[in-house]
């Protein structure tokens, strides 16, 4: 569990993202660092984040199993992904991209980092999108009951769904829509705000 200053350093971040005065000298890729890094802890500490809407990032939960999904709708794609991929690497829990690759479809990548084998199966999935296209990028936290054998061997290249299919993110498809924020007008249809998960990532039956 966090310990009392680590939980209210999350809080922090967390309420960073919703307040105004913070907005004004924030950026996409600040938010999204922030933002990913309270959907970490969220997931693997149990810290108290909750859904939230930032001037350039929404974080939306899921319940039974947990998850936690980070959604940047402006910034460049590239340097929101790197931002991401730098909370992430914060991590005591080392996470490093599967051996298995996928195919990011429409995208223009699509990874899933694993933790070390261990105890837990913590995963995060990070979509990026082509420069033009929104959302910008997306990276989903959970935790399966097993360790998936992709995040060590390669399986060779996979094809994502088209929709979410990991049970880790199923019940973050019932969460109420999301409120439209400020953003460059893309240049192609809006995708869903879901990433598009490996399949095999999911709870057990």
């Amino acid at each position: 569990m966090l310990g009392e200053r680590g939980g209210m350093r999350v809080l922090i971040l967390a309420a960073l993202i919703l307040a105004p005065a913070a907005a004004a000298h924030a950026d996409p890729k600040q938010e999204a660092r922030s933002a990913t890094a309270a959907c970490l802890s969220a997931v693997i500490d149990g810290a108290p984040v909750g859904d939230a809407n930032g001037e350039f990032v929404v974080i939306r939960r899921g319940k039974d199993p947990d998850s936690c999904t980070v959604r940047a709708d402006a910034g460049e794609p590239v340097v929101v992904r790197d931002a991401m991929l730098t909370a992430i690497k914060a991590r005591h829990e080392l996470f490093t991209p599967a051996r298995t690759k996928w195919d990011p479809g429409d995208d223009a990548s699509l990874e899933t980092f694993c933790n070390l084998p261990g105890r837990r199966a913590l995963a995060v999935v990070v979509d990026t999108a082509k420069p033009g296209h929104a959302p910008v990028a997306m990276a989903t936290v959970f935790e399966t009951e097993a360790r998936d054998a992709r995040c060590d061997k390669d399986l060779g290249l996979q094809t994502a769904e088209a929709t979410p299919a990991a049970e880790a993110v199923k019940a973050a498809t019932s969460a109420p829509p999301i409120e439209e924020i400020a953003a460059p007008p893309p240049k192609t249809k809006k995708k869903g705000w879901l990433p598009k998960l490996p399949k095999v990532f999911g709870r057990k039956e």
